[in-house]
């Protein structure tokens, strides 16, 4: 239902999957590993590998577990970029998908750390002081690793990019780039590995100056929602419609046709059935009664945030 990401379409294809873009642009004569010795492409994947599943477990704790992350920016951010009904099922599955991942480091997905102070640098202050969660020193320990790989070159295998830094880059920039309402990965990039930061803001401005336009939700990506949506009756339809290029009559459905047709009749209702149900039970709909209580007002005003 929710694909991979990242996501590249080339021509009609559709190809996801960091791994599977690589190799579908190297296809095509577009190797950024061809100057790299058999050692260097070892060492390339063993940083590849690290930083696909630390940065990303980070990513999806500073995203997910953070509810005021989550409400007041990547939910919306979500919403906008995809179309319906995705835009509002996404978001949440993703949040699902996060909690099912970090559960191997025991991190709780419930409400955000409220305790907090507001004020982004006091914040910072009190973190240090009652200390960190385990995940931001996960954080930091690969950024540690990272940092040293980097060293003093531009690049992280030397002066010449590869798909190391792509993949690197593409992680960390989730980390440094976003204005989340608690930036903590951003602060500790920025206030302990300057090299790593000063790598990001190299990088974008070599590959990524140019001004970029606001995404649009994509028209044509593969989606089962989309095809019930906008096409039922193909999905309905037990046999895919071809050209009729014979004068000779249709012949009649067998028994096992018709009893076929009408399991997929049942399976679109009871998939209809389950959007419904699905979108009530996580809240994506709700109904207001005005009596006065700010709590409520609160409730509608977290809602209208989808």
């Amino acid at each position: 239902m929710l694909g991979e990401l990242p996501l590249l379409k080339h021509g009609a294809s559709w190809i996801a999957g960091s791994d599977r873009i690589i190799s579908h642009l190297t296809k095509h004569g577009h190797d950024a590993n061809a100057s790299l010795t058999p050692l260097e492409k070892a060492d390339a994947q063993a940083y590849k590998n690290l930083a696909e599943e630390r940065l990303l477990d980070c990513m999806l704790y500073t995203w997910y577990a953070d509810s005021s992350n989550f409400i007041k920016a990547i939910r919306p951010a979500y919403a906008q970029l995809l179309a319906f009904p995705s835009k509002y099922l996404v978001p949440i599955q993703l949040k699902k998908n996060a909690k099912a991942r970090l559960a191997k480091y025991d991190v709780q997905i419930t409400g955000d750390d409220i305790t907090l102070p507001e004020n982004e640098q006091e914040e910072m202050k009190e973190l240090q002081r009652t200390g960190w969660h385990q995940m931001y020193r996960l954080a930091r320990e690969t950024y540690r690793v990272l940092d040293d790989k980097l060293g003093d070159q531009t690049y992280m295998l030397g002066e010449e990019p590869s798909t190391l830094d792509c993949v690197v880059f593409g992680y960390l920039a989730l980390h440094y780039f976003p204005q989340l309402p608690h930036g903590r990965l951003q602060h500790i990039l920025k206030g302990e590995y300057p090299r790593l930061a000063s790598y990001c803001d190299r990088f974008q401005q070599q590959y990524f100056s140019s001004q970029v336009q606001s995404s649009q939700p994509a028209e044509d990506v593969p989606s089962f929602w989309k095809m019930v949506w906008q096409q039922p009756l193909a999905y309905l339809s037990a046999v895919r419609s071809t050209p009729d290029t014979s004068n000779k009559p249709s012949p009649e459905k067998s028994p096992e046709q018709i009893e076929f047709e009408k399991k997929r009749i049942w399976s679109f209702a009871g998939g209809i059935t389950f959007l419904l149900a699905y979108v009530i039970y996580n809240g994506l709909v709700s109904v207001e009664i005005d009596n006065g209580d700010e709590d409520d007002d609160f409730e509608y005003e977290e809602r209208s945030l989808l």
